[in-house]
């Protein structure tokens, strides 16, 4: 995998990267580790239908186009986790902050919201066609809408290069995807566990049937979330069914 050397697709403004990206596949097929990146999205989107706000210009708003392996279509949650590693990593690059992984899709600075993942897919029949995984990392805004937001630029507190952060996380994709194609499973899941946020203290869930005080024991390979409650009673939650509060 060389994503690396391939020339990013650079727009001044587009409703979202994923959105092109989409457009992209619908006209043919790109080569696999294709990267849009655009100044500003007027319809910038997160996970939960959320939208990601960000000023011109001044974050990585970015999507990649993989084509994932049959195989992975078994385990259709190791691809965020592969992806996830890959931005963790690329911000320990720019931060001595402490760098974690938020289920399902957040990477956190210091307890705080640095980056977001939003992948969606393509599929023919049971067949996983293609992945466009969008990513949006917080690199220069210092201002934000909510308390528990952070850029790079907010923590070193000097401004930041985008196309360095753009170059680091191409390479770090091209590390982290190349060693799932090499179905290094068990170390992507064990490197994964070991940076994700909520392991080590008792946070607050709003889940269902109401409020849990519980720590993170796992994310199982279809994207649940496993919680241990502090009356030691183990529950399990898909996306819609349980949320941090943060």
């Amino acid at each position: 995998m060389n994503f690396e050397h391939i020339t990013p697709i650079r727009l001044d403004e587009v409703d979202s990267t994923n959105a092109e990206a989409m457009r992209l596949l619908k006209r043919g097929k790109p080569a696999e580790g294709s990267c849009i990146v655009a100044a500003f999205q007027t319809e910038g989107r997160g996970q939960r239908a959320n939208s990601w706000d960000s000023a011109p210009a001044a974050n990585l708003l970015s999507s990649f186009i993989l084509y994932p392996r049959p195989f992975m279509a078994e385990r259709p949650f190791i691809l965020s986790k592969t992806i996830a590693l890959a931005v963790h990593k690329t911000l320990a690059a720019f931060t001595t902050g402490h760098v974690q992984i938020k289920w399902p899709n957040d990477i956190l600075i210091d307890s705080k919201k640095s980056a977001g993942i939003l992948i969606e897919n393509q599929w023919t029949g049971s067949n996983w066609h293609a992945a466009i995984a969008g990513i949006g990392i917080n690199v220069n805004q210092t201002e934000f809408a909510v308390e528990k937001a952070t850029s790079l630029a907010r923590q070193n507190g000097k401004i930041v290069l985008v196309d360095g952060v753009l170059k680091k996380l191409q390479l770090q994709l091209s590390i982290e995807y190349a060693r799932l194609c090499s179905e290094q499973i068990a170390s992507i899941n064990e490197d994964y566990h070991h940076q994700l946020f909520g392991k080590e203290d008792y946070q607050l869930y709003q889940t269902l049937s109401g409020q849990l005080k519980a720590k993170v024991v796992r994310v199982a390979d279809d994207g649940r979330l496993e919680l241990i409650s502090e009356k030691s009673e183990l529950h399990s939650y898909d996306l819609n069914e349980v949320r941090l509060i943060y």
